[in-house]
């Protein structure tokens, strides 16, 4: 997996390739009883509240630790709103995502994130590339502090498990 910030320091741009066919790759993020299981860091289990998967429509998730080796986040949920604004079949997802709560309301003390997904054949596997523009260089720090490099590891190693 290769992390590479931008030149404007405010782009994260994450690219990794799965022994696996575009489309099983492309159905594990667009159908949500597939997305539900795979989404989010080791320990965590993703729950779907709504997922209206076209352009204009939205994605609403919780995350919630379920490993009580992680000590403080244990029993702790994460809330995601994503609106997609761009949607090509098995090539490409816009979208912006953003923390909220239950409701789908946003937090606005958390960086928002313009994020494009991108689905490339690579020889029998899929490739992706995940581009992650923030408002500023500082918002980008916050979420790296945060521990998405991490998360983002984990996920996609989740992602790999599931679709292999």
């Amino acid at each position: 997996m290769k992390f590479t910030v931008g030149e404007d320091k405010k782009t994260l741009i994450v690219e990794r390739t799965f022994a696996a066919p575009r489309s099983k790759v492309w159905a594990a993020y667009s159908q949500p009883e597939l997305f539900a299981q795979w989404w989010g860091p080791k320990g965590w289990e993703t729950e779907v509240k709504h997922m209206d998967f076209k352009e204009g429509g939205y994605l609403l998730y919780g995350m919630k630790c379920v490993d009580e080796a992680q000590d403080e986040w244990f029993g702790k949920v994460s809330w995601g709103k994503s609106t997609y604004t761009k949607i090509q079949p098995e090539e490409l997802i816009e979208y912006t995502d953003a923390f909220c709560d239950e409701e789908g309301n946003v937090d606005s003390n958390m960086p928002e994130m313009l994020i494009k997904v991108e689905f490339h054949e690579e020889g029998d596997g899929t490739k992706l590339v995940s581009i992650t523009v923030f408002d500023s260089p500082e918002a980008l720090q916050q979420v790296i502090e945060m521990g998405m490099q991490e998360g983002f590891t984990q996920t996609w190693d989740r992602l790999e498990e599931f679709v292999v």
